[in-house]
């Protein structure tokens, strides 16, 4: 190789790395750096996965805190589980005499507290193992709603926002981290409407029979999806005046799927950790046990009617750790730590009435299915209380709430984004939703 050749492949190389060392400062401007982030935060896929991935960091947050304190009804469902797989409850807790083996809370279906055994087995009785169904379960729901909106053919921004809104409401965030039942059964009946909506009818009432195996309120749920299907049959009604069977026809294999799920499950968990052995028995036990919920006149401590969770009102406490402030020995103030409570976001449920009327408008005047199935839900969750309450004076509570959450979060994501809204608006409101959020949040300070 002549000097003139060592000499031009030096020129070249040189020139190379040059370029490559221009590239990598490039990459490294802030406008380069600017436009990655915007084009992430414009990927739906991506935002979706950022929701989600802080919606599990809020749920799953010191989740073993109080350290062996239970949270509201945790006392009745952990012990339970306790008595299920062969725990005797402490003195003077819920079903501390009860024969081991057995569920002694007879009045909910078994699936729920089975499923708080099951991970107690796994990671002991403590916080995790009590409350990690749960947030698995909270999880499920997100996603599933997500599905929801996709398989109504609704947009993906619509989902990620509606997700949002669900993912962070105070309700939503406590139940999903507190070993109750009521998210144990809304997220398989989400999953179930999920089905539904893309047409699995068979496998929906299979995932409507399993929550109710948590909670016979899930029928509610089930509930909702036969009005939907009936309204859209409706609605064919309304455009050819005659009914198509072929609307009607989904019903079939939805409720054949759900009573084959539910009765085809209780009727072996009971003969194995129930004292009935009879579906039918157990299920009129719970019905007659529910109707003895009374109140003999208005509402008292945290009981509360239907109309009044509109307004957010009687919320419940179900748990608060105060500090006190000491000088010379005496209490000068005190504040809490940690303070769980049973309560709607109040921006998002500000949003329920004209959520509403939105929702009705939508799906007569534009068909949208997602509007319809949202109106539906919500209407068969919540209006389902009046008669209970105003008739058999049947005792509610705000948390009955939940299941509507999720046509809440869908009503209000519509709002903003059809209604021609300034945009300003928009922000202003989620802006306030995440005040809200933060303002509720259970743990005060830092533990």
């Amino acid at each position: 190789m002549t000097t003139e050749e060592m000499g031009g492949g030096l020129a070249i190389e040189t020139a190379e790395a040059e370029a490559s060392a221009a590239e990598d400062a490039s990459s490294r401007r802030p406008g380069t750096l600017r436009t990655a982030i915007v084009s992430f935060v414009q990927d739906p896929g991506q935002m979706l996965a950022v929701v989600l991935l802080l919606a599990l960091i809020a749920r799953a947050i010191w989740l073993w805190l109080p350290a062996h304190s239970l949270i509201f009804d945790e006392a009745y469902y952990v012990n339970a589980a306790r008595v299920i797989i062969g725990i005797h409850p402490p003195a003077g807790a819920a079903y501390a005499q009860a024969p081991l083996g057995l569920d002694p809370n007879t009045e909910h279906p078994l699936l729920g507290k089975l499923a708080i055994a099951a991970s107690m087995l796994v990671f002991g009785d403590n916080g995790i193992g009590w409350r990690l169904p749960s947030l698995i379960a909270g999880m499920v729901s997100l996603v599933a709603l997500y599905g929801i909106v996709r398989a109504a053919g609704e947009r993906q921004w619509l989902g990620v926002l509606a997700t949002f809104l669900f993912a962070f409401d105070n309700l939503s965030l406590v139940h999903g981290r507190i070993a109750t039942l009521d998210i144990l059964f809304l997220a398989p009946a989400l999953v179930g409407a999920w089905l539904g909506l893309k047409g699995h009818w068979a496998w929906a009432g299979v995932a409507f029979g399993i929550g109710t195996l948590a909670k016979l309120t899930a029928a509610f749920s089930l509930g909702g999806m036969v009005l939907f299907i009936g309204l859209g049959a409706v609605a064919g009604w309304w455009n050819e005046r005659r009914i198509r069977l072929r609307d009607l026809a989904p019903l079939v294999p939805l409720l054949g799927g759900f009573v084959l799920a539910f009765v085809g499950g209780l009727w072996p968990l009971d003969m194995r950790f129930s004292p009935y052995h009879n579906p039918v028995d157990h299920v009129l036990h719970m019905l007659q046990y529910g109707a003895k919920l009374q109140t003999a006149g208005a509402p008292s401590g945290i009981e509360s009617y239907p109309w009044q969770w509109l307004l957010n009102q009687v919320p419940i406490t179900y748990l608060r750790v105060d500090v006190n402030s000491m000088v010379n020995g005496q209490v000068v103030a005190s504040h809490p730590s940690i303070n769980f409570i049973g309560a709607l976001n109040p921006v998002l449920l500000a949003g329920f009435v004209p959520a509403a009327l939105f929702l009705a408008w939508l799906a007569w005047r534009r068909g949208s299915r997602l509007a319809l199935w949202a109106f539906c839900w919500g209407a068969a969750n919540y209006l389902v209380y009046y008669p209970l309450a105003l008739v058999s004076h049947r005792i509610t509570y705000l948390y009955y709430m939940l299941p509507v959450v999720p046509a809440l979060a869908v009503g209000v994501a519509l709002l903003l984004q059809r209604s021609r809204l300034p945009r300003a608006v928009t922000w202003v409101y989620l802006a306030a939703f995440v005040v809200a959020f933060v303002a509720y949040f259970p743990f005060r300070q830092l533990p």
